[in-house]
C-alpha cells in the first residue's frame, strides 16, 4: 500500500500531464468555509427532516403548519451561504486554470467556486442565487448581500406576532409571485430532475477528461455519483481528496483546504 507522501506524489504527476481536468466538488469543499452539510451526522437532515424541508410541497406544508420552524430552516441554509468567502482549496482549484484547462463540476450551490475565480463552473443542483421562473426562465441574480438582507429580515419576522406573511414578504425576491409567474431559486429537491444545461455539459465533460479531481463528496447522491465512473470509462485516473479515504487511483486523506493547495504547488511549482 502506498503511503501519503506516494500518494501526493502521483496525483501531482497525474496533473502535471493531464491535458483536460474536471474538478467535481461536493459539500465537504464548502464546509470549510462553514457551510453545514445536509448528510453528515451533525448535518441539517439531523435537525430538519427531509420529508418536510426536502421538497417544495413538504415546505409550503411547514411553511403553513409551523412558519418559525419554516422560517428556522430558512436561515439555517440561508445564512452561512449569505456570509461564506471561498477558502484556500476553491482558490487552489481556481489556481489550476493558470496551467491547463480545467472545468468544474460541483454538486453545491453556494457560489464559491465562481466567487474564487474559476470560470467554466456546471453547478448540476443549481444555485441559490439564481431566481427562475416555474418553467425555468432566468429571472435575475441575486447578490450575496441580498442574501444577507433576505436572512435579516427572516430573524425578524420569526419575531414577530404574525410570522407567515411577514417571512413571505422577507423572501420575495427569492421565492414567490412576481409578474405573470411565480419564481424560485434554481436549486434541485428531492424528486426534481438536475439542473440544465449544468447536467449536460458535465457528462460531457466527463467524457472528454483525462484526470478527474473529486473534492469533499461522497460520490454516493445519484446521478451526480455517476460522473467519476464516466470518466474512468473513458480512461481518465481519478484523485479524491476527502476527510475519509475514497475510491480513487490516488486518494488524499485530509481537509481539502489544506491538501489541494499543497497538490498544486508540487504538480506546478
Amino acid at each position: 500500500m502506498e503511503s501519503g507522501l506516494d500518494n501526493l506524489k502521483h496525483a501531482a504527476a497525474c496533473l502535471r500531464a493531464a491535458k483536460n481536468v474536471v474538478v467535481f466538488t461536493g459539500a465537504g469543499i464548502s464546509a470549510e468555509s462553514g457551510i453545514p452539510t445536509f448528510r453528515d451526522s451533525d448535518g441539517l437532515w439531523q435537525r430538519f427532516s427531509p420529508e418536510r424541508f426536502a421538497t417544495w410541497d413538504g415546505l409550503l406544508k411547514t411553511a403553513v403548519a409551523d412558519p418559525r420552524l419554516f422560517a428556522d430552516f430558512l436561515i439555517a441554509v440561508l445564512d452561512p451561504i449569505a456570509v461564506a468567502a471561498p477558502n484556500a482549496a476553491h482558490l487552489a482549484v481556481a489556481e489550476l486554470e493558470r496551467h491547463l484547462p480545467v472545468t468544474v463540476i460541483t454538486q453545491n450551490v453556494d457560489g464559491l467556486h465562481q466567487a474564487a475565480g474559476s470560470t467554466t463552473v456546471h453547478e448540476v443542483h443549481g444555485s441559490i442565487f439564481e431566481i427562475v421562473t416555474l418553467g425555468g426562465r432566468f429571472v435575475r441574480l441575486l447578490s450575496r448581500a441580498e442574501v444577507r438582507e433576505i436572512v435579516q429580515r427572516l430573524r425578524e419576522a420569526r419575531e414577530a406576532t404574525l410570522v407567515l406573511p411577514k417571512a413571505l414578504r422577507a423572501i420575495h425576491s427569492m421565492l414567490g409571485p412576481g409578474g405573470v409567474s411565480i419564481h424560485r431559486p434554481k436549486i434541485v429537491l428531492f424528486g426534481e430532475a438536475m439542473a440544465e444545461p449544468a447536467w449536460t455539459l458535465a457528462q460531457e465533460a466527463a467524457e472528454q477528461c483525462d484526470c478527474m479531481l473529486t473534492v469533499g463528496t461522497s460520490a454516493t447522491v445519484m446521478p451526480a455519483a455517476m460522473l467519476p465512473g464516466i470518466a474512468r470509462s473513458v480512461g481518465a485516473r481519478v484523485i479524491d481528496v476527502s476527510i475519509e479515504p475514497g475510491d480513487a487511483d490516488f486518494p488524499l486523506t485530509g481537509p481539502a483546504a489544506t491538501v489541494l493547495p499543497d497538490l498544486v504547488r508540487k504538480a506546478f511549482r
